[in-house]
This record gives structure tokens, sequence and C-alpha cells, in this order.
């Protein structure tokens, strides 16, 4: 190789400070300081701030305003550190990487993004992305998915526990309440690495560079395939400049927050380290009454990570740890009202006060949600650790990537004694002092990856880029009940039933679901000319996935003490699915023209296709009448998914760049989507159908719609951020949909001979929570938000500290119009009316970063609002399931600077 190029290290230490940076298009890059917020996607990448003796001064040159085709090629060299400087990343993600708008000025001047694998300014991507910045999240404390969502539009995440959090965006999540052996519709990428089940999603994200939300399928340019978009996120590197930072935030509730970043050469020019550790710690805000016993939702979590970072002459080498735990009490599914007084024929329901007195000879004490009594709760013991390495090297004039990663979750609910009837351990559905049965799932998550790139330089004519993708994942997901003393008299409806027949027996079953996926992928981008260009991607992934179930029961193994267990489950103890095995080919795809009208308008449209295999259905159940005869077993394996989405868009700035405004409409037809459905395939010997949940698939589900993102700047230093949805999403082909409880009906209530029907056609309905594995959705909402900067020269002096001084503000507003809990054909309605979610701040911070204090407040309206709901039964009350979002909450954090 020619000795007079320059090295990768000499051309990474070339780097320059990026300056402030507000707007960058639709890519809105929500932050107050664009040198610690910047977006960065794929590849270990450091941020120009984070590149060795970066010049803290400098600003970059102007980009021109669009790459040209014949522009030369980059030199060996350069093309490795390109893959440093210009990360990698899906087909709908871009990176801030230069900037040059001071603190004072009310525009942004000449900012370019990497998407697509080159440079280009960010009004160029023709794609639909949405970027909070690491400096907002910082300043805002907007650490986990929920509070970034605050800032996006149309996604919306549901965390609210370990093993049954979901991610929306445009309404779709995939399996939503706990299915171990299935894929979210939405992908996660953190650092360049896939992660595969929901629990990884359980963190705080406190070193946060970037946070980025791509809408549709993805796949065509690195990691693993999606069928409705991905959430990528990039943590801060290691630099070689020393620095150390603590952060500490203090509330009500006695809300403790403690963060701290240290970084800095280990060898100069050569060998960064950074380590990161937090901690998190709050009161419940729902008080367990009448039992003695301790409440539900709190905070009670740390985190701790470390990297190495290499940077040689022609390699650079990033290496991550990390460990989170926490241990909390969540999940709440609380009694909330007694069940429906009739059917859907106009017959009498038995309501559940009345069950509980004639089985337990026991009073309904509570039914609201504030005041539950609980009994005998567990916390929810969670433990993620993972490691990853990142190679970027030049091959002649292209570069090579590989990220090889190794990532570990473990959930195990503390509820080893009995408790109410619960869900995944540690929420109630019975409250009223109870004793009957806890449940509990403990899963385990053993995941491999490696991912090999291959790409183009920049700023040719054809880019290209080319890959390969492995996974193996193991998940072993273990369902056990444990019975309490009331739980003889409950199951068989005795209330003298002998105690000891269930009291003290546990229930499994042993889910193990294993996946190998191996998958090519590649895409180009053709310059046609100076105004069109046409981006092609293509991928098939190729899987092999196992599923297998397995039921025992230990304790009272006798006679009448499984004949007990069996009457508790409907019919089974002992049982073995046996192995299945799907292989299939998921193919993706994506054509996305491009058309530049100006310097100031870009429309876009784009078909993208995605796929995932089917799902492993870990709770597969025999199916046996009444008499004991088997029937059969569940279906093990889903049909695979399949995606087909449709983008129109453009892409406007105005003002010299004061006003940006970016509008997409979308149609995406989801067929074969997978989700949670009762089978009633098999009848009793009564004639009624067994009805028993397992993984299927709905035919068709569609999501359309409208998204806009505006940023206007009417005085310097003020943004105002305006974004928000329209969407429609409902079930295209449900012909064969579960009724709800209120249709359901038992025999002897037959009006005219007219019996419960099998199933209820959902058809054209929108979709609802109150279907089992979808999360609830608002056809609505709107983000609106507003931050300031006041410079205050050395306003201090009097005080003490003479350098100047800033002050700064900011406020959010996310407004969600209703949505409904309940089934879409119910004759009870169960709705969350629409509320808005409001954050504000305001501070005062030194101009040399060392130390910031501000005050802040989080869910102004105290809006306590629901993102689940049950109608009851005869055997259960009605039931609401809170939002992941605490109730208002308020105080202050201090940041120093330690050097």
């Amino acid at each position: 190789m020619p000795g007079h190029l320059p090295s990768l290290r000499s051309r990474l230490m070339r780097g320059s400070r990026l300056a402030s940076v507000t707007l960058i298009g639709s890519i809105a890059v929500v932050g107050l300081d664009a040198a610690q917020s910047f977006a960065q996607y794929q590849g270990a990448s450091p941020p120009a701030q984070s590149a060795p003796a970066a010049a803290p001064t400098q600003k970059p040159k102007a980009a021109p305003a669009k790459p040209k085709p014949a522009a030369s090629k980059p030199k060996p060299q350069e093309a490795a550190a390109q893959a440093q400087s210009q990360p990698t990343q899906p087909q709908a993600a871009a990176a801030v990487v230069a900037a040059s708008s001071g603190p004072s000025s009310a525009t942004v001047e000449e900012v370019k993004v990497t998407a697509r694998l080159r440079e280009e300014k960010a009004q160029d991507v023709p794609l639909p992305v949405s970027v909070v910045g690491g400096k907002t999240a910082e300043v805002q404390l907007l650490d986990r998915l929920q509070d970034l969502a605050t800032k996006v539009p149309n996604f919306v995440p549901y965390i609210t526990n370990p093993r049954t959090s979901a991610i929306a965006i445009r309404g779709i999540t995939g399996i939503s309440g706990g299915a171990d052996g299935s894929e979210s519709a939405t992908g996660m990428i953190v650092d360049n690495v896939f992660f595969t089940h929901v629990g990884f999603q359980w963190a705080n994200y406190v070193d946060l560079q970037s946070f980025e939300v791509a809408r549709g399928p993805q796949g065509t340019l690195l990691g693993k395939n999606t069928t409705v978009g991905a959430v990528i996120i990039h943590t801060q590197l290691p630099s070689f400049e020393p620095s150390a930072t603590v952060d500490t935030s203090f509330g009500n509730y006695n809300h403790f927050i403690e963060r701290l970043n240290v970084t800095g050469p280990i060898i100069p020019e050569t060998l960064a380290a950074r380590a990161t550790f937090y901690l998190e710690k709050s009161d419940r805000w729902i008080h367990n009454y009448g039992t003695g016993e301790p409440g539900v939702l709190d905070n009670n979590r740390w985190g701790v990570r470390g990297q190495l970072y290499y940077t040689g002459d022609l390699l650079t080498d990033r290496l991550i740890f990390d460990r989170l735990r926490s241990d909390e009490t969540n999940n709440f599914g609380a009694p909330a009202f007694n069940s429906f007084p009739f059917y859907a024929n106009g017959a009498v329901d038995t309501p559940f006060s009345t069950t509980l007195a004639k089985r337990l000879n026991l009073p309904t004490t509570s039914l609201n949600p504030y005041y539950p009594q609980l009994t005998k709760l567990g916390n929810l013991d969670q433990r993620t650790t993972g490691v990853s390495n990142e190679i970027n090297h030049p091959v002649g004039e292209d570069t090579f990537t590989s990220v090889a990663a190794w990532r570990e979750f473990t959930l195990h609910p503390r509820n080893t004694s009995s408790g109410s009837i619960s869900s995944s351990g540690g929420g109630s559905t019975l409250g009223q002092n109870t004793d009957i049965a806890a449940t509990g799932y403990d899963v385990y998550v053993d995941q491999y990856s490696l991912e090999n790139r291959l790409a183009s330089p920049k700023d040719e004519t054809l880019e290209w880029t080319i890959g390969t993708y492995l996974l193996r994942e193991t998940v072993l997901s273990q369902n056990r009940q444990f019975y309490g003393p009331e739980a003889s008299a409950w199951f068989s409806g005795n209330p003298s039933a002998s105690p000891f027949l269930l009291w003290g027996d546990t229930s499994h079953q042993n889910g193990i679901a294993r996946t190998f996926s191996a998958a090519g992928f590649a895409q180009t981008s053709w310059h046609l000319d100076e105004q069109w260009t046409l981006t092609t991607g293509l991928r098939n992934t190729y899987e092999i996935r196992e599923g297998s179930d397995f039921g025992w029961v230990n304790g009272n193994t006798t006679a009448a003490g499984i004949g007990a267990v069996q009457t508790a489950l409907g019919g089974y103890s002992f049982f073995d699915t046996g192995g299945q095995t799907q292989r299939t080919d998921s193919l993706s795809g994506l054509i996305n023209p491009s058309y530049r009208y100006n310097e100031n308008i870009l429309a876009y449209t784009s078909v993208a296709r995605g796929e995932k295999s089917g799902a492993i259905n870990t709770n597969a159940l025999p199916l046996l009448n009444s008499s004991g005869q088997f029937l059969g077993f569940q279906r093990l394996i889903t049909h695979p998914e399949v995606s087909w989405d449709y983008e129109l868009g453009v892409k406007t700035n105005w003002l010299d760049n004061r006003l940006i405004v970016n509008l997409n409409v979308f149609w995406n037809d989801i067929y074969d989507f997978q989700s949670i459905l009762v089978d009633t395939r098999f009848l009793d010997v009564t004639g009624t159908p067994l009805r028993k949940q397992y993984l299927s698939n709905i035919p068709q589900v569609r999501s359309r719609g409208f998204e806009f993102d505006t940023r206007w700047s009417p005085i310097d230093r003020l943004w105002i951020n305006f974004s928000g949805q329209a969407t429609d999403l409902r079930y295209v082909s449900f012909p064969q949909a579960a009724p709800s409880p209120d249709w359901l009906w038992p025999a002897g209530s037959n009006v005219n001979g007219i019996a419960a029907p099998l199933f209820v056609n959902l058809s054209g309905q929108r979709v609802t929570s109150g279907v089992s594995g979808n999360a609830p959705f608002s056809p609505y909402s709107f983000n609106l938000g507003a931050n300031y900067e006041q410079p205050l020269g050395a306003a201090l002096r009097d005080y003490g500290y003479a350098l100047p001084v800033s002050a700064f503000g900011y406020a959010n507003l996310s407004w969600f119009y209703r949505s409904q809990l309940s089934e879409p054909l119910s004759l009870y309605y169960l709705g969350q009316p629409s509320y808005s979610l409001i954050n504000a701040g305001i501070g005062l911070k030194t101009d040399d970063g060392r130390y910031s204090a501000n005050l802040w407040v989080k869910n102004l309206a105290d809006a306590r609002y629901l993102i689940g709901g049950t109608i009851g039964s005869n055997t259960s009350p009605g039931t609401v399931t809170f939002g992941p979002n605490t109730p208002r909450t308020f105080g202050g954090t201090l940041s120093v600077k330690l050097y």
C-alpha cells in the first residue's frame, strides 16, 4: 500500500468538534449541543468529538449541496477512516456528522448526515426517521424508552415488565403480553447489535449518544430483518480526552438517580476507555392496603458499562461489556370493578363477588386500583449481560466491518410463595386478600450473533453494501404456578374441599425455542443524475426454528393431588409436545427512488417488503375433554409473517432554514400477522369448545396514515417542534376471532336455543388491546415542544464565579387521542380517554460545561393513563393496567464535570 497515504489514526486525529445543532430536516436531533447529541448510525464510528486529539474550536467546512456522482474515490486508508466518521446503518437511518451553528444562531447552516452509507445533507435523506440527541436525553432525564417516546411521533413503547414489554411503530408491536418464542415486529439495535428478545429492552440508557426510530421494514443494509421498523441506539464512545462527570437527581417518592461517566486514554492516541454506572431507586406509588405487605410500581435498578476503543494505522476496534440488574415490583394488573352483569344475549351473569363468596366465603373488600389488597407479592429479579466487539478495516478502496456479540437475559419472579392469581409474577388479578395461586415465568435467553459487511467508497455514481448475518438464540421459558391453601376450594368450587389437595403443589411448563438464522443482504444507491437517485436492496434470510413444551407437577403427586391439579389447569398435568422444526427462507427488499426538485424540496417514495419466520408457542398445551380424552396438541410454530410497506413523502425547508416541514404518508399491509388467539377447534363432551390461548396468525392487518415533522425558529435560540400522526389500524381479514367474555354465555343461559358463538368476525374493525396479543393504540397523537437558551454572561460574578453562564429551559407536551382497551364487539366499552403527558424544566449551566443545575417536572398534569384492561368474568374482577410512566414527579438535577 503506498506509504504516502495517511494512516487511519492520523485520519481520525484530524476530526473536529461539532458545533451546536438543533435541526436536521425530518431527522430532528432534539438537543442543545449537537457535539453531544448527533445521531450516529451503524458502525463503531466515533463522532468527531470522540476522535483523538480533536480540535475543540475548529469548525467543519460546509458540505456541497449534493455529492457529485463523479467525485474522486477516497484513498484506501481514508476508506477505513470513513467507517468511523461515516457509520453504516439500516435504510431508514441517518446520523449528523457536521454542523456549524453557534448557540446564538437562529438558523441551521450546512448539516451533513450519513444515510445509506454516505455523507449528505439531512434533507437529502428520502426516509421517515426521527432522532433524539444524547444531550437532550441527559438534560431532560430521558433514560428509558417510554421517556424518549415523548419526542417521537407514531412510536409507543409498552414497557410494563421485563418479559411482557412491546414496542409499537404505527400501532404494530408484534405479539404483546409475553410470548417468549416470538420476535417483535420492531427491531432493536444497540451499538450495532440486534437484540432479539423483548427482555433486552429493559434498560436505562444513561450514556446515550443518539436515539433513532426508523419506520418501515428493515434488513437490506445490516442486522436482522424486521417487518415494521427499528429502534437504533448509539452510546457514547471512549474519548482520548480525559473526562469524568457525575449527575445526581432527587425527586418526590424518594426518587434518586446517580450517574457516573468516566473516559480517557490508556495508551495516548491508541487505546481509550470509558466506564459508565447508574443507580436508580424510588418508593412504590401504589400502596398495598390491609395486608401489611409492600405495594407495587417502584424503581430499583443499576447498570454498569465498560468500553475499550483501539485505533491503529489500518484498524479500529471497539469492545463493550455491560451488566444490568433490576429488582422491582411491577406488572400490576389491578382489580378495578365487579364483572359485567349481563351476557350479550341478555342472560344474567354471576358477578365475581358472588363467586368469591360462594367458593371461599370471602367478601369483596377492594375494587379500587389505587387501594388494592394483595397477598404475598414478589419482586421481578432481572439480569442482563452482554459483550460485543466491532472491527473496521479498509480493503482496498472499500471498508470491511465485523460485529460479533453475545447477550444473556435472565428473569426470575420472586413469587415463590402462594399469592393471588397473577401474570408473569408480581401482579394480581383477584386481590381481596385471597391466597389461591401465584404464577410466574422464569426466562433465560442466550444470544450469539456475527455480522460482516463490505461497503464501497462514498460519492460514487453507484454505491453499494453487501453483507452476511448469523444468529443463534436459545430461549427457555418456564411457567410455574404455586398453589396456596385456598386453591382447592377455588378451583373445585367446593368451599369444604381439603386445602391439602393443592396447597404446596407446583405445576410447571418448560417451553424451549431455538433459532438459527443465516442471511445475505445487499443494497445499492444509483445516482442517475443531479436530481434522481434510485436505492434498491435485497435480503434473504434462512432460518431454522425449533420448539417444544413439557409439563410436570411436583408436590402432592397422589392420584387425588394430580386430579386436583388437572382440575385447576383444565385437564392436563404431565405432558410432552415433542419437538417441532420449521425451515423458512424470508425475503426482504426495498425500492426507493427520490427526486430533488430544488435545494429546498425533496420528494421520495418507497416500496419495501419485510418478513419474519414463525413464532414458537412455548406454552403449547395438550387438549383434553372433561372425560380426560386426549384430542391433540396446539400448534407449536406459527406461519411466517409478511409485510408490504408503501411510503410517499416530501422534505422541505423555508425561511433560510428557520422552518422545516416534512410530510409522509404510508400504507402497510401485514399478512399472517402473528398474535395470541384462542383455539376453538376441539369440543368438550358437552359440545362446548375447549378455549385455550395459543400463538397463531391473523390473515391480514393494515396500518395506513399520515405523519408530519416540523421545526420552527421564530427568534434566535428558540426552537419549536411539532410532530404528529393520524393512523388507521384495522383488521382487514380476521373472520375467526375469539369472542369477548360477554359473548361466552354458558349452555344453561342459551336464549331460544342459541348457543354462544365459537368465534366472531372482526374483519374491518379497529385493532384494540382487548384482543390478546395486541397493545392499545391511539389513532391520533402529536408532540409539541420548545427549548430556549439565553446567555447571561458573568451573571454570577458577585457570587464568586466570574466565568459566563447561560440559562436554559424546555417544555414538551405529548397528546394522545382515546384508545379502546376492550374487544371491538364487546357490549361493554373499556377505554382510555384522551390524555397528555407534559414535561418541563429550567436550569442554569456554565458555558465551559463544568456545572449544570436544573429543576424539572415530569407528567405535570398527573395523567394516570391505562394501557390494558379486562371486563372480568364470574371468576375474575374487571382489571386495569397502568401505563409505564409514573404519576407526577418533580425534583432537581446537579451535574458536575470533575475534569
